[in-house]
């Protein structure tokens, strides 16, 4: 049967538990503002009861354990959704960055260089002036101009490519050191939960995972022993067990990149391999670094190419028709780009001809002004104040021509009918539409992700106002079981007293 001692066990296992539940309690309190902390709380159990003739008496309270209150469905959304902003974080700024490089709002740009350009032919095409010297020399500043304006575009744009090279290159270290970590701590959990729940230890690692969750998409994923597995897209281990695979950027001439052979290439060393994995990385800030260098920023600078090997072409062709002053037909206005293999790199291979530039030995001269070859004596070219040939350069302004496409080869445009001025709109006109569409998705992600972190914190989260109501309990807790022992003491000190 149970006595005043048992009793005594009894009642101070409840303040054994108390003890270990203030603990827990202060414990909660202090890392109220720990990021990725989880609330903990003790699990208790009855002791074995003990039988006897005369029934069943308890023998009180035991502590289980203590564990942290988690919703992992919860933590696998908060990883997913992590990396999906992080990359539209990545693509808004970039997007908003090409906008503001071909903005026309603010500054003069592309599209005003080309009125300025089609005025000036405008210009010559009305001057009265004998051999129009004023005339050609204006054309020649604005077509400067315009040739000056496309190497800016065409260099800003690939700047900011450069640079979002250089990100990609810098990302890659920070990866590896945080897989590397969370490798360790699963030494670490393994080890410790051989005592004890490792509760600390894992809410690390779980921040650990979120922080790799902005940097690329991961999918987590934890084992019966506590340890947890890192995969990327195609099933690349980054995590397995106490082992952390490995990105490496490097430029590969083996395997270049196919805008910019100096441009890193991302290859994945792990479990004895190692090969290039750029194509399969994507998601979180990496990802959303290598779809703005190899995408959003390589096809506004293919698409600038596009238009300007297109430009460079109808202007040739019409002026190759018209006759200068001092000679026949057949002169470019614009360097000849035929020769190039496509028609990408146009916009950085974009000058004036030789003929007609005099610091190149050409002279103004040859612009072809004339409709007709001037009679002799006038010689082979045009007659002086012929400038009909001229029309057919100004009908380019607003002539809608097949368009040729990145990647196409010189004399063979796969593109739409449509004029110069209108695809540098529609240039422009796309990177904003785009520039606001990724804004909205981001504004979308944001609220998304701060509904599931907001579900995460009101179940893993520390609550000041629970926490005092805790400690409240387990004072009084606390209280009734020493006012137990206190009892039971001054039995037994009657007891003895009587003996």
């Amino acid at each position: 049967m149970a006595g005043l001692f048992d009793t005594l066990g009894t009642a101070t296992r409840g303040l054994q538990a108390v003890q270990r539940g203030l603990a827990t309690t202060g414990h909660n309190i202090a890392n109220v503002d720990t990021p990725g902390y989880s609330r903990q709380r003790s699990i208790l159990q009855t002791g074995l009861p003990q039988a006897n003739a005369a029934g069943t008496i308890g023998t009180g309270v035991e502590q289980v354990t203590v564990e942290r209150i988690i919703d992992r469905f919860i933590g696998f959304r908060l990883i997913s959704e992590t990396s999906r902003r992080a990359s539209l974080e990545t693509a808004n700024t970039i997007y908003r960055e090409v906008e503001t490089l071909v903005n026309e709002q603010q500054t003069a740009g592309l599209n005003s260089e080309l009125t300025n350009f089609f005025d000036a032919l405008d210009d010559l095409a009305s001057s009265a002036e004998p051999g129009q010297g004023i005339a050609r020399s204006q054309l020649l500043t604005a077509a400067e101009s315009l040739v000056d304006t496309i190497h800016r575009y065409d260099s800003q744009l690939r700047t900011l490519q450069r640079d979002t090279d250089r990100g990609i290159t810098s990302t890659i270290p920070d990866i590896n050191e945080i897989t590397r970590e969370i490798a360790e701590l699963n030494g670490q959990i393994a080890e410790a939960e051989t005592i004890s729940p490792a509760n600390d230890l894992r809410d690390r690692r779980d921040q650990l995972v979120l922080d790799l969750a902005e940097k690329i998409e991961i999918v987590s994923v934890a084992d019966s022993d506590g340890k947890v597995s890192i995969r990327i897209a195609g099933g690349l281990s980054l995590v397995d067990d106490r082992i952390a695979s490995e990105l490496v950027a490097i430029v590969d001439p083996a395997s270049p990149n196919a805008f910019d052979p100096t441009f890193s290439q991302i290859f994945y060393r792990g479990a004895g391999s190692f090969f290039d994995a750029t194509s399969s990385l994507r998601g979180g800030e990496l990802g959303g670094l290598i779809d703005a260098r190899d995408n959003i920023i390589a096809g506004a600078v293919r698409e600038l190419d596009a238009i300007v090997y297109t430009l460079s072409d109808s202007v040739n062709t019409a002026h190759q028709a018209g006759f200068g002053l001092v000679d026949g037909t057949g002169h470019d206005f614009f360097a000849d780009l035929s020769g190039q293999p496509t028609v990408n790199d146009s916009a950085r291979n974009f000058g004036i001809s030789a003929d007609i530039d005099p610091g190149q030995g050409g002279t103004l001269d040859n612009i072809a002004a004339g409709a007709v070859v001037a009679s002799p004596p006038g010689g082979p070219g045009a007659a002086v104040g012929d400038t009909d040939g001229i029309e057919a350069l100004k009908d380019i302004r607003n002539l809608r021509v097949t368009m040729f496409l990145a990647g196409d080869v010189p004399g063979a445009p796969t593109g739409t009918a449509l004029s110069i001025a209108g695809s540098l709109i529609n240039l422009a006109g796309n990177i904003g539409q785009n520039a606001r569409s990724t804004s909205r998705s981001l504004e979308q992600q944001e609220a998304v992700l701060s509904a599931i972190q907001d579900r995460r914190d009101a179940v893993s989260g520390v609550s000041i106002d629970e926490e005092v109501a805790d400690l409240v309990k387990l004072q009084a807790n606390f209280q009734a079981n020493a006012r137990v022992i206190s009892t039971v003491s001054g039995l037994l000190q009657e007891l003895f007293d009587a003996l």
